[in-house]
């Protein structure tokens, strides 16, 4: 029964992270599709450039949300589903196991969109909500970073990667100084083995990075559009 219920968490989790909420808002409020304006991405930095602020910061919420909520939901409530086995196998994997899988499951729904022909986003605002879910102040901060480095740089992605990259740094920093998940509620006591939280976080994250493939191309080759900040919807 335990396992049934992390395999419909899981597969909930990764058709809520499939709703591709920038290509739903975008034909709703202006008919327009982002997958054929702009980056040609359905993700909130796209839709801020396309559909202006207002828009932006909406799917960037609701993309944030995806990660957060569940997350959140299903760590406080996980002294009811998530136990120690008596027996660690594949078949019966501990909570961390479990948790981690969990943590990045919305991540892969929202890259390769079960609605979108298995295509996506770069899944930036969904990973940001499932690292505050397990740690406010690391996901805030990887909100602040991102938007320091698009103000000195202008570009997008490489404020993206950046980003990324310093929140898995502050990430394991967390883990090796303070010695826990950050604020997880009851889960925190029941597992043993953080590192593959990290671990998971560490393999969403190069995901990411390799999501950014030609984006990278293109700043290395000078010919990466730079963010508009001017520029008003």
């Amino acid at each position: 029964m335990e396992n049934l219920s992390f395999l419909f968490l899981f597969l909930f989790f990764y058709i809520l992270g499939s709703i591709p909420t920038g290509l739903f808002i975008g034909k709703l409020v202006q008919q327009k599709d982002l997958r054929n304006t702009g980056s040609g991405n359905i993700g909130a930095t796209n839709a801020l450039r396309i559909l202006g602020k207002k828009w932006g910061i909406l799917v960037f919420f609701l993309d944030f949300c995806k990660g957060f909520v569940p997350l959140t939901i299903c760590l406080h409530l996980s002294k009811f589903w998530l136990t120690e086995p008596s027996t660690k196998t594949f078949l019966q994997p501990n909570p961390t196991i479990k948790i981690s899988l969990l943590a990045i499951s919305p991540i892969l729904g929202h890259m390769f969109s079960l609605f979108n022909k298995f295509k996506g986003g770069k899944a930036i605002a969904t990973s940001v909500g499932i690292i505050t879910a397990f740690n406010p102040l690391i996901g805030i901060s990887g909100i602040i970073f991102f938007a320091i480095f698009l103000r000195l740089f202008g570009y997008a992605s490489l404020a993206s990667i950046i980003a990324s990259t310093l929140v898995n740094v502050f990430l394991w920093l967390n883990y090796l100084y303070c010695g826990n998940f950050g604020t997880l509620g009851p889960i925190k006591n029941q597992i043993s083995k953080t590192e593959l939280f990290y671990f998971s976080i560490n393999f969403a994250t190069l995901i990411i990075i390799a999501k950014h493939y030609s984006n990278i191309l293109r700043l290395i080759n000078g010919t990466e559009n730079k963010f508009n900040f001017k520029k008003e919807k």
